[in-house]
């Protein structure tokens, strides 16, 4: 149950991320003749396009999956608070569900291996398939967590 409030909880943020940034009423620019800031036209705020996550490696430990991947990052910045998702199957090779979690840390442009990406495994079966990137920040955006 709090696996499942857990990744309620996720969504929502998740939806509230992506709100914040696509600002679809624009009120921030109504009425303003004045062009976006480089940094926007240029992607600086969407880091996200350009990250991309290895092919995970999979361990089983005492109820969870232990993920262990690649994170390319192709910004010319550092970034952190990667949010990722990765899909889960049965035995048979049947979707069973995609899990979301957050990959505290700095990433500098380039590539860096990470370990212990640890999710619940709520069926005795279930194995890791692949992940993508859902959101992340660029370093000093004021929104820094670390």
């Amino acid at each position: 149950m709090r696996a499942f409030a857990a990744v309620i909880l996720l969504t929502l943020g998740t939806v509230l991320v992506v709100a914040a940034v696509a600002d679809p009423i624009d009120y921030k620019t109504a009425g303003s003749a004045v062009p976006p800031p480089p940094e926007q036209m240029f992607g600086k705020n969407r880091p996200v396009e350009k990250l991309s996550l290895g092919r995970p490696s999979w361990q089983r430990a005492s109820g969870l999956l232990i993920a262990e991947l690649t994170v390319s990052n192709g910004n010319n910045y550092p970034v952190n608070n990667i949010i990722i998702a990765c899909d889960f199957f049965d035995a048979s090779g049947n979707p069973a569900g995609t899990r979301g979690t957050a990959i505290r840390g700095i990433f500098e442009p380039g590539s860096s291996r990470i370990g212990g990406v640890e999710f619940i495994r709520f069926a005795r079966d279930l194995q890791g398939g692949e992940c993508r990137t859902l959101s992340a920040k660029p370093v000093g955006s004021g929104n820094d967590m670390e």
